[in-house]
């Protein structure tokens, strides 16, 4: 039974606290449509991911048959940290790379659409990235890390990143110079100049200090959340797709093998994802959250949805492994569409009659 059974009501219980905290310091972290946006990107990432997942283990395991040189008892503790210690690295890695090349990073945008930063943001995760992220940690399938060892060491490494998604810690001393934190993670959620491709880390920041991508957060300019192109959907299956489809509209219309290869594979910056930050610097003044407008009724549909959407993917993480790959399959799809639905009902007040 998935260990995210028990695991997303925690989620939950730690996004009301957030909430209520902010509110009670005078502060309105949340707004309703964006939140649920992210929280239903969540779940339409999990849907997904239910096999993406089993598929990336899959790899893994294939992998370490294949070529792991060593064998490692799981019951050693060192195995556990250098697994950890290793695992991180790879992450890095796979994050740098979801942010520097642009097929990756049409997997990875929807983590950054929200143009918030909070604990709900933080379910923004990719429902794609599967395809391609298992082949980052090929070294430690050649070492022989087992794969239990990498499939609760991944977890772990994710977990951690979950909290480093509030605006209510703030700096955190010596700790920001090896550890993620709130304070250098907001720094990766930025817009701002000096926010663009940094902080890649995933639990350590010491890899960022490495190799020349660490940012502190600063004093003197707040952090603008989001992208220099912005998604301006609260459709999470949108979310997840829509850079695809522009990456193959630049390669239909590119006039070369090579154009057509640095539209898939070179950076995102000054092709579709960002704007040459040297040649029109950022101006937080400029700055206008994504915003429409929705009725009463539409809140409730939205909120109803969220919690239909948690159970039945409650409901899936019970049955996964008494239904059909078939069967899972249609299950997911049929999920897919329908928070597809929610999203597009937030663009349209007066679809199916719902005004004030």
């Amino acid at each position: 039974m998935s260990p995210y059974l028990y695991i997303v009501p925690i989620f939950f219980l730690m996004i009301g606290t957030e909430y209520f905290l902010a509110r009670s310091k005078g502060r309105d972290l949340y707004r309703f449509q964006d939140t649920v946006t992210s929280i239903n990107a969540g779940l339409v990432s999990q849907f997904v991911n239910v096999m993406g997942g089993a598929f990336s283990v899959y790899m893994y395991s294939l992998m370490v048959a294949q070529f792991g040189l060593f064998t490692w008892s799981p019951s050693d503790i060192g195995v556990w940290i250098v697994a950890l210690v290793l695992y991180d690295f790879c992450y890095y890695w796979v994050h740098r790379a979801g942010h520097e090349v642009n097929l990756f990073w049409a997997s990875h945008v929807i983590h950054h659409s929200s143009e918030d930063f909070n604990l709900a943001t933080a379910l923004r995760q990719s429902a794609t990235g599967f395809y391609f992220k298992w082949a980052f940690y090929l070294p430690l399938a050649i070492l022989g890390i087992p794969t239990k060892v990498f499939v609760v060491i991944a977890l772990i490494d994710l977990l951690y990143q979950y909290w480093v998604h509030t605006q209510l810690i703030g700096r955190m001393g010596f700790l920001e110079r090896f550890l993620v934190t709130p304070s250098n993670h907001r720094v990766h959620h930025g817009q701002n100049d000096y926010c663009i491709d940094k902080n890649y880390g995933g639990i350590f920041s010491i890899w960022d200090q490495l190799f020349g991508t660490y940012a502190d957060e600063r004093s003197d300019e707040p952090v603008i959340y989001g992208v220099r192109k912005p998604l301006r959907s609260w459709d999470p299956v949108w979310g997840n797709i829509h850079h695809y489809f522009l990456i193959g509209r630049l390669v239909r219309t590119a006039r070369t093998s090579r154009e057509r290869l640095t539209h898939v594979f070179g950076p995102p910056r000054g092709v579709a994802h960002l704007e040459a930050v040297s040649e029109k610097p950022f101006v937080a003044s400029d700055f206008s959250p994504f915003k429409t407008p929705y009725t009463s009724r539409m809140k409730i549909i939205g909120g109803l949805s969220t919690v239909l959407g948690t159970a039945m993917l409650m409901l899936l993480y019970v049955i996964d492994s008494k239904i059909s790959l078939a069967q899972n399959l249609a299950y997911s799809v049929s999920m897919l569409v329908f928070f597809s639905f929610v999203g597009q009902l937030w663009m349209r007040p007066n679809m199916m009659g719902l005004r004030r």
